[in-house]
């Protein structure tokens, strides 16, 4: 299978028939309802949380506030779910608008002055501050994916600087981010080497430079260097577990075992992923943050990391066939599922178009915001779920 991240045709898998309306096994859905799920949020949803003077997604809208946050880092995630849609529905309008968000973002979040030794670095926000290298390496794979689907160099330009940042972070120790203020690296912060190893990977497949894979061997090199001795991945500030930093390294591990056959990264994968079944919630979350003793730190669920989670568990059953795998990916994916807004559903401002479709950025809820990166991984995740399953009640 492919290594990709964006959607299920970036793993090589045909676009799964969604005429069925037959509940998917696990899931209590069948794929005309999913895959209108999809479309829902997709086309209805969507473009409401699209600034269209701006050319940008807003940040996140307020439902008690009715109020639209200005553009942010969100436009760095929100254009995967188009290009998602575009590689099922096959519909060039999706790829336009993807395109005026990720250029939006391109102009004001990467450094690209040719003088800096940092150029290709991620502001996490505005007008200057840190660059992130987690940043760094989510810009890559938006670059590769806009490419691989418009064939426009510039994408593969931006990606190749932007990868660049990432070799500059291996030789500093692999620092997490860089101080614009300080002009130096800093090693505290939120750790992401599987977002680097899936860039590297995923630009090594685009260009056919082998280059490319040893520096994402480098970096998960790294990866097992720091992974606990009970398995987990302990990546804000070298303490503390936290489901956006995941799926991601999670995935990083099995794509590392499929190029390399080095069965390590097969069994830190294994690893991990046995943690997160044992911290796994009854309704298949996970809490959003978990010390190195086990102390649940931030109970709340941030609900869009768990289809991600859902997606890397679905590659890692591919690997090896281990129905648990699988059985923790749909717990994942009900509990997904669950936090769309359907209308008419007696959820809370379940009537305001501007929610309708979208999902709620926290559970249990703190703000009542719906934003467009988080609805991306949901979106991304029944995608996965459609094509992947489908494929294998198929046999």
């Amino acid at each position: 299978m492919k290594i990709g991240v964006i959607s299920p045709q970036d793993w090589g898998m045909p676009v799964a028939s969604a005429a069925s309306d037959t509940p998917l096994d696990g899931l209590n859905i069948s794929p005309v309802e999913l895959e209108q799920r999809v479309r829902q949020c997709t086309t209805q949803w969507l473009p409401r949380q699209f600034d269209d003077r701006v050319g940008a997604f807003y940040g996140f809208y307020s439902a008690p506030e009715r109020r639209f946050e200005p553009p942010q880092t969100v436009n760095l995630i929100a254009p995967w779910q188009l290009l998602a849609a575009y590689d099922r529905f096959q519909d060039t309008q999706f790829i336009t608008v993807a395109r005026r968000a990720a250029d939006w973002f391109h102009a004001r979040f990467v450094v690209t002055h040719p003088m800096s030794m940092v150029t290709g670095g991620v502001r996490e926000r505005l007008p200057d501050g840190e660059l992130w290298t987690k940043f760094a390496a989510e810009y890559v794979i938006l670059s590769v994916g806009l490419y691989q689907r418009t064939t426009k160099p510039p994408y593969l330009d931006r990606a190749r600087q932007s990868a660049g940042f990432l070799i500059q972070a291996a030789r500093h120790a692999f620092f997490p981010k860089y101080s614009e203020h300080a002009s130096r690296w800093q090693d505290m912060g939120w750790q992401s080497f599987g977002r680097a190893i899936e860039a590297f990977l995923t630009l090594a497949d685009s260009t056919q430079e082998t280059a490319w894979e040893a520096h994402a061997r480098r970096w998960g090199e790294f990866g097992l260097s720091i992974q606990a001795r009970d398995g987990g991945l302990y990546l804000i500030d070298g303490e503390y577990f936290n489901t956006d930093l995941a799926a991601d390294e999670l995935r990083a591990f099995v794509f590392l075992y499929e190029r390399t056959q080095d069965r390590t990264y097969l069994q830190a994968a294994e690893r991990f992923a046995t943690w997160l079944l044992d911290h796994q919630r009854s309704d298949g979350a996970w809490p959003l943050t978990i010390d190195r003793d086990g102390n649940v730190v931030v109970p709340t669920v941030g609900p869009g990391d768990i289809p991600n989670i859902a997606i890397a568990l679905f590659r890692l059953h591919y690997v090896t066939g281990e129905p648990r795998y699988l059985d923790a990916a749909k717990l994942a994916l009900k509990y997904s599922l669950s936090i769309q807004v359907i209308p008419g559903s007696g959820q809370p401002y379940a009537d305001d178009p501007n929610v309708q479709w979208g999902f709620w950025s926290w559970d249990p809820q703190y703000d009542y915001t719906v934003s467009g990166d988080q609805a991306t991984h949901h979106i991304r995740g029944f995608l996965f779920a459609l094509d992947y399953l489908c494929q294998q009640e198929e046999g």
